[in-house]
């Protein structure tokens, strides 16, 4: 069956081939599952002793159809209900994806991430959370945004700004509802901090009016609008009455 899969695939360069079995992916030494695996590594698990035959004989197909062209190989259960669509529709999936490179990223936005990027905080524009960019706006500042992406899908974003006296404030900070919990923003923040460090960054500020203990949980103490540097004083909101927040980098 699964000879008969794989050729196929390979054969009309499917973007993806999914092995339904009883094998509901691969799982490490500890019984992990593994959500996501690059071809290198793949291939290095089949030398694991841990591993059945059974289970080694789809990884060895899913590793023969990416070799041949195919995007993206998965190995999900017969057992459980729906697990197709919880595999290409949820964060993290139920099986393993084998794929020829990692295929998330963290990285700094490009001028064709602006929909995506407004797609992210609209919502939050429209409960209030977020101060309303237009598009235009956000094609103008797309050179301060980093975004995190998978598989093709903006998951999340954060804008850094520069200020003078070494200030540099944190916007946009959103994380796709789908993929909240699970370490993203974190990650974010701490990319963002990094890219504030390396450009002479002393201090990180943001204002917010409703995620304040998320920040406080990660080293940024409360401050006042009379920290803020000269220039982002003047633009201060005083209706929306955000709270300043301040990290010493």
């Amino acid at each position: 069956m699964e000879d008969v899969a794989t050729s196929t695939a390979r054969a009309i360069r499917a973007d993806k081939l999914i092995f339904i079995s009883e094998v509901a992916g691969i799982h490490n030494a500890d019984g992990q599952l593994l959500e996501e695996l690059e071809l290198d590594s793949a291939r290095n698990l089949l030398q694991a002793d841990h591993l059945d035959e059974l289970t080694k004989d789809f990884l060895e197909s899913c590793i023969q159809a990416i070799e041949g062209g195919v995007s993206r190989a998965h190995m999900v259960s017969l057992g459980q209900d729906g697990s197709v669509l919880l595999e290409l529709f949820s964060h993290d999936g139920v099986g393993t994806m084998i794929s020829q490179q990692n295929l998330e990223s963290l990285r700094q936005a490009t001028f064709d991430d602006a929909g995506g990027i407004k797609t992210l905080i609209e919502p939050l524009e429209t409960n209030g959370t977020l101060v309303r960019r237009g598009r235009d706006r956000i094609e103008r500042d797309i050179d301060k945004f980093i975004v995190l992406e998978h598989d093709g899908i903006l998951w999340g974003c954060a804008a850094l700004y520069e200020y003078p006296e070494h200030f540099f404030e944190l916007a946009c900070l959103v994380v796709h509802p789908s993929w909240q919990g699970t370490g993203d923003g974190e990650r974010l923040l701490k990319k963002a901090e990094m890219q504030a460090r390396k450009q002479g960054g002393k201090y990180l500020f943001v204002l917010t009016t409703q995620t304040s203990h998320f920040f406080l949980k990660r080293g940024f103490v409360v401050g006042d609008v009379n920290r803020l540097p000269i220039e982002r004083k003047k633009l201060y909101d005083w209706n929306r009455k955000s709270q300043v927040l301040i990290k010493t980098l």
